[in-house]
């Protein structure tokens, strides 16, 4: 199998069924795994109103573990080569997967970055904070990792196309957004080759069901430091 689609969930009963529409509609050997963290508005019962089959898997939890928790399990169930995590709130495109995959194996790659930022990088950076104050834990610790190991993405905060197997070697542990700082972490200390491409966003607010703070990033930035100067295979 070539792809496996992880859509993780709480509270988006306004999206999720699109998001599976959307994931379904993808013209690639593949599966999707969705899996809701106890959603309580509804959203819950939207999922079990649907019929498992061939390419849809619905797991549901009795507590919300974290998004990171479900990115585990989701990579230990997965049957597909390369593992892609879009989400449930529509944000991101899912036919970018398209363009990603395409340079994932052109350029013979272990994981490809969708960047929000790639066609903005001579933007400045007062600019893109006073566009969207939220930028700034993204530039914070993208430019960390960049700096740290010398390389020069744009964005890594966003979706990303994986190989699976490479997932599974990292092992991360954390249950909560520090997870994708532990993955991200661990992909550059580790020397795998990696790449980004340009990707559409339409992001949400807070009232809109955004749950990102910008307390997330202190927990962010200790995991940068930690895997870079005591992070061991």
């Amino acid at each position: 199998m070539k792809l496996t689609v992880f859509i993780g969930c709480f509270n988006e009963k306004a999206t999720i069924a699109k998001a599976i529409e959307e994931a379904k509609a993808l013209k690639i050997d593949k599966e999707i795994i969705v899996i809701d963290n106890c959603s309580t508005d509804g959203t819950r019962e939207l999922l079990k109103s649907l019929k498992e089959d061939e390419e849809l898997r619905l797991v549901f939890h009795e507590k919300n573990m974290g998004i990171g928790y479900s990115s585990r399990e989701a990579v230990i169930l997965a049957k597909g080569d390369y593992f892609f995590g879009p989400g449930a709130d529509l944000e991101y495109k899912m036919q970018d997967v398209y363009k990603m995959l395409e340079k994932m194996e052109n350029e013979k790659l272990d994981v490809v970055f969708g960047s929000r930022l790639l066609e903005r990088k001579n933007a400045s950076l007062l600019s893109l904070i006073k566009e969207r104050p939220y930028w700034l834990g993204t530039l914070i610790s993208t430019s960390l990792l960049n700096v740290l190991y010398s390389r020069n993405f744009t964005d890594l905060i966003g979706i990303h196309l994986i190989k699976t197997n490479v997932q599974r070697v990292l092992d991360c542990k954390g249950s909560g957004p520090v997870y994708a700082f532990e993955l991200l972490s661990k992909l550059y200390k580790y020397g795998y080759k990696l790449g980004e491409v340009s990707i559409e966003y339409k992001p949400r607010t807070h009232k809109e069901g955004k749950t990102i703070k910008a307390s997330d990033m202190l927990p962010a930035i200790w995991m940068i430091f930690k895997i870079k100067f005591f992070g061991k295979r």
